[in-house]
């Protein structure tokens, strides 16, 4: 049968082009999870086909210009279609990272504590050769995110409960955010989880420290200083420390096994438990 009409418009391969960069973007968060590319490597990925995204959407702006000039209706409509999706890798990581995270430090692990932080012992089991090392990065790490005003709030929280009710309250805190618990040490006061990011599904290894006030002040006494003339950064105020009392300090570190910044990932899921551990905890005034 012998089609009649003239031929489609060449401008019907803007739109295709953009599936299929979208399609790589795609395959890049498959590979991601599946472990065959490392974080670092699908990063410089993603920001080239973004950038080649936004490259066919700009030449689909003068292909619809064209398209309006000469009335040509299917020019118009494949180059519209090319330059909505070509907000797409700029839409993603406004949704998924958030604007605040896009400049967050270059980090990828995160404690409250900076002086003394919380160490990994049963997840070192877990952990791949290929890994960043389960040791804290030390004082440089330390220092670029006490400058960083947005992780202010990334504080060791002192709670008016005995340290064994604490640690009972965080484990049902860690299990409710759907972690994967591996231990939970009642006699040293420690919990040990491994979560993932929702999309790329980085593996995050969580530890949380839990003692006594009285205990962690006994054995942060010969401590040096920090550069900012503490013992160690701030504490969040519980109801404990207002009255005068013995109280429970909860510390804790997130850190990604792989890739060189986190955007914020484990600063939020700090944040996260801390509040619903606070709110688990909570007595009436």
């Amino acid at each position: 049968m012998i089609r009649s009409g003239r031929p489609r418009h060449w401008s019907r391969w803007l739109y295709r082009i953009q599936w299929l960069l979208l399609a790589a973007i795609g395959l890049g968060v498959v590979t991601v999870r599946t472990g065959l590319l490392d974080l670092d490597s699908v990063f410089v990925l993603f920001g080239a086909l973004g950038l080649a995204m936004v490259a066919v959407a700009l030449f689909s702006m003068l292909v619809f210009l064209w398209g309006l000039i000469r009335r040509h209706g299917e020019a118009r409509t494949a180059a519209l279609w090319a330059m909505v999706m070509g907000l797409v890798p700029v839409a993603i990581p406004l949704f998924t990272v958030g604007q605040h995270n896009l400049n967050a430090p270059a980090l990828y692990d995160i404690s409250t504590d900076l002086v003394d932080p919380p160490q990994f012992d049963l997840l070192l089991s877990l952990r791949d050769s290929g890994d960043h090392s389960p040791d804290y990065p030390g004082d440089a790490a330390a220092s670029v995110q006490r400058a960083a005003p947005a992780y202010s709030d990334i504080q060791t929280l002192v709670l008016p409960a005995p340290a064994q009710e604490v640690l009972a309250s965080a484990e049902a805190v860690a299990r409710d955010l759907g972690w994967r618990v591996i231990a939970v040490k009642t006699g040293e006061g420690r919990l040990e989880a491994v979560a993932q990011t929702p999309i790329l599904g980085i593996t995050q290894d969580i530890v949380v420290r839990i003692r006594p006030e009285n205990a962690a002040a006994g054995r942060e006494s010969g401590k040096k200083p920090d550069k900012g003339g503490e013992s160690k950064p701030g504490a969040k105020p519980g109801a404990a420390e207002a009255k005068g009392e013995a109280g429970t300090r909860v510390d804790m570190r997130s850190a990604s096994r792989t890739g060189e910044r986190d955007f914020g990932s484990n600063a939020a899921r700090i944040r996260e438990f801390m509040r619903q551990l606070q709110d688990r905890t909570k007595v009436a005034p």
